[in-house]
């Protein structure tokens, strides 16, 4: 059965020990096993004490990032190019030090609306690149993630074809394809599909609503996400993850387009979130077991 979890923004911005202790306690009252821990800068990532919060809280943890204008491999500019595989590198072995193995997010590109296509040597160029973040990953005992964005957000991995072409052509040991709902509502024609076609490389989850609020109530069709992973025997992490104006601090919320209040009790929204989780899993696992049962009955 896949670990269900809870992105660390539901909670909070900063990663102070006071903000680590509240969420790491917060995750743990409201019954999740998992959380995503959030890295900004690898140098004020805390990672003894977010190891220890971990421990003293029984909970399991991945880690995402994001990179940012000035520190983006598909840049065509050396420098900034160089300091997004810096910071990758770094994000590697913070993850490393807190005692986990995954770190997922946007590593691909700067989180940001691009205003073109990204250049025709950008594709070589960030596969040689993850080509030595991979062997960096190996290295700690961190697998990379690569996780595919709306074209708002990216204009180098969209959709879940994108990621997996760069996991399988680079290192599929070492790197894993990180899918999102709330962008696969987005950019895919088919989700099931996308999963059915690439769930050999897909190595983490995130389950988010269209505007990013509670789940169910917006336009995202989980039954089918839900099914697809179950049919798969998909049993990596499953991280919930929302933002809102009203717990994020301006910067991130800028930089996430967070502009409306959709929420702002984080424990309401996280109970709801696991319960609606724990049922779209249950309805997908007995769906299984009915088509299962109706294929014999077929047969005989």
């Amino acid at each position: 059965m896949a670990d269900f979890g809870i992105h660390a923004l539901v909670w909070e911005t900063v990663w102070t020990p006071d903000a680590i202790k509240r969420a790491m306690a917060q995750t743990a009252e409201t019954g999740f096993g998992m959380i995503e821990v959030v890295i900004f800068d690898p140098s004020e990532a805390r990672a003894d004490l977010t190891a220890k919060a971990l421990a003293d809280n029984g909970l399991s943890g991945v880690v995402g990032m994001a990179l940012n204008a000035n520190a983006d491999i598909s840049s065509a500019d050396p420098a900034i190019a160089d300091a997004g595989e810096t910071l990758i590198s770094d994000a590697l072995a913070a993850t490393r030090d807190m005692g986990l193995t995954k770190l997922g997010g946007v590593t691909h590109s700067a989180m940001q609306r691009y205003l073109s296509a990204c250049d025709s040597d950008a594709p070589k160029r960030i596969r040689d690149t993850y080509g030595r973040l991979a062997e960096r990953a190996r290295q700690l005992g961190v697998q990379l993630g690569v996780e595919a964005v709306n074209r708002y957000e990216s204009n180098v991995v969209n959709t879940v074809e994108d990621a997996a072409s760069i996991v399988r052509e680079v290192d599929p040991a070492a790197l894993f394809a990180h899918i999102d709902t709330y962008h696969m509502n987005i950019e895919e024609h088919d989700v099931s599909d996308a999963i059915r076609r690439n769930i050999d490389v897909i190595g983490h989850v995130h389950i988010g609503e269209s505007h990013r609020g509670y789940l169910g109530s917006g336009s995202v069709d989980f039954a089918q996400t839900f099914r697809a992973l179950a049919a798969a025997n998909y049993d990596g992490p499953i991280v919930f993850e929302a933002f809102s104006p009203g717990i994020l601090n301006a910067d991130v919320s800028d930089a996430l387009a967070a502009w409306t209040t959709h929420w702002s009790d984080s424990s309401s929204l996280a109970k709801n979130a696991l319960v609606f989780m724990q049922g779209q899993h249950a309805a997908a696992e007995k769906s299984l077991v009915n088509r299962s049962v109706l294929a014999r009955r077929t047969a005989i």
